[in-house]
């Protein structure tokens, strides 16, 4: 069982890897698309920041990414996810060989142009100048059309992305990862975006994908960030007890390892006052028990005159009351 968590937690991982990859490639693009409509051809060393295959580019590390995944032969590869990855490599070889088109343009054109000027030479050395003019006439011509074909095609794949988010509803990483680069995801699918995706993966149930980044950030000892989503997810869903006591333990962990012992326990006194009506996990009592007992350990509070005194007898009771719940 562990084996499969494990594995489950880095498919999950490589989906956040994959679409970084990819808004950060579209990113990429239509940086370079914009600025090629106001000035004309991109420079090749630029172009190859967007595409090579040395793996220095973002779009050579979504490629990898994408084939890594999903070009397996795995029932647990959705048609989803083939269309997305054949889609994206057959993007990446485009892409290549419009570098292929610059290279001919930068390096070959000029000294074309020089010697197309001189008018000069044989016969033989006439006709090759014109076959020269041939190919760098059609590198112009391809490499403008498949600049289109780029931006149209990752117009397309934006539609068929949002059909494949539906197969990582579950993926709390991913959700962290919206969450986390909001900004990149509303520039290249346009504002409001996080909402409308947690529109089409949870529907009415809008606390749902805040839930999710909660839990993730929560096991991965982000205690912090796990408050600001549980906190999100319960303005969506007020007086949700469940959310309150999370947001009140993930609270008490914060504290405890930002060396506010006092506020910590205070905070799991929260998640007493609602153990009876809340699911109340054993690994839950068993973070705060520990809390409690390097509270006492730590801190004498033996004798009446010890400034932690109310501290260890606070910790005391708390662990005593976990002892009690049934």
């Amino acid at each position: 069982m562990e084996e499969l968590e494990i594995a489950q937690r880095e498919r999950e991982r490589k989906v956040v890897e994959i679409v970084r990859n990819f808004l950060r490639s579209i990113q990429t693009f239509r940086q370079y698309f914009e600025k090629y409509k106001k000035e004309g051809f991109p420079r090749f060393s630029d172009w190859a920041k967007f595409v090579d295959d040395r793996g220095q580019s973002i779009f050579f590390a979504l490629k990898e990414s994408c084939h890594g995944l999903f070009r397996r032969s795995s029932s647990s590869v959705s048609e989803n996810e083939q269309i997305f990855d054949l889609t994206i490599g057959s993007l990446f070889h485009l892409a290549m060989k419009m570098r292929e088109d610059l290279y001919q343009l930068e390096v070959y054109g000029p000294k074309y142009l020089e010697l197309s000027a001189k008018r000069e030479g044989y016969p033989g050395q006439q006709n090759l100048i014109q076959q020269f003019q041939k190919i760098i006439s059609r590198a112009h011509a391809s490499f403008q059309e498949g600049m289109e074909e780029i931006d149209v095609l990752f117009q397309d794949i934006l539609r068929q992305f949002k059909e494949l988010l539906k197969e990582y509803r579950e993926n709390g990483l991913l959700i962290r990862f919206f969450l986390e680069e909001n900004d990149l995801l509303s520039e290249v699918l346009g504002k409001n975006t996080l909402e409308n995706i947690f529109q089409t993966l949870y529907g009415k149930d809008e606390a749902r994908g805040y839930r999710l980044a909660g839990e993730s950030y929560f096991a991965s000892a982000f205690y912090a960030q796990a408050v600001k989503a549980f906190t999100r997810a319960l303005e969506k869903s007020p007086g949700d007890e469940n959310l309150q006591f999370k947001i009140h333990l993930s609270q008490g962990l914060e504290q405890f390892h930002s060396f506010a012992p006092l506020q910590a326990l205070r905070s799991f006194e929260k998640c007493l006052a609602l153990s009876k009506k809340v699911e109340f996990l054993e690994t839950h009592r068993a973070m705060i028990r520990k809390v409690c007992q390097k509270i006492q350990e730590e801190f004498p509070g033996r004798r009446k005159s010890d400034q932690h005194r109310d501290l260890v007898k606070k910790a005391t009771s708390i662990e005593r009351q976990l002892g009690e719940l049934t």
